[in-house]
């Protein structure tokens, strides 16, 4: 088959070359890069936001001693470390933990946040806490400082819940 040689033609339309083609197609690259990491900090804007409220949410039921509301944070395998080494896992343990916890105590737990971290469906929670703990039946106070750490995962569903729980720290004085 004989194919006739084509001479191509310059459009007078889109004067063109490819270098200009080329900075153009870098250009729009670095735009769409800027603009999607610009998304996806936002994103994750709104992710530590959301955590930092979840943490809230956790200390406000605490000292409220809302026992369904602290539980429904927790993922269903989630795992409690006491400052003792003490692994508490799985919902049942958990509610004991804290029926206990509330059932005997009144808590004044200030928690201050160091870091807050997200990395695809797991984020991090690091700090210091104080805490004051009074006794319901004697009014005794026993004060405690140390650290946490709060790992959570996104759920199927899309929510955050508490997979990991650790304290580290030991009773200041009992007063």
């Amino acid at each position: 088959m004989n194919i006739p040689d084509i001479a191509l033609e310059k459009s007078s339309l889109i004067p063109c070359s490819r270098r200009a083609a080329i900075t153009l197609l870098t250009f729009a690259t670095i735009l769409t890069l800027a603009f999607s990491s610009t998304a996806t900090a936002a994103s994750q804007a709104s992710i530590l936001v959301d955590l930092a409220k979840t943490r809230e949410a956790w200390l406000q039921d605490l000292r409220t001693k809302q026992l369904e509301a602290i539980l429904k944070l927790y993922a269903p395998d989630a795992v409690f470390l006491q400052p003792t080494g003490e692994r508490i896992t799985g919902p049942a343990a958990l509610r004991t933990l804290f029926q206990n916890i509330m059932g005997t105590f009144n808590s004044d737990l200030t928690l201050h946040g160091q870091n807050m971290e997200t990395s695809g469906d797991l984020a991090y929670d690091s700090g210091d806490f104080q805490e004051t703990l009074t006794t319901i039946a004697t009014g005794a106070k026993i004060t405690s400082k140390g650290s946490y750490i709060i790992i959570f995962k996104r759920q199927p569903g899309g929510a955050w819940r508490i997979v990991q729980h650790a304290w580290t720290g030991v009773p200041l004085a009992a007063q």
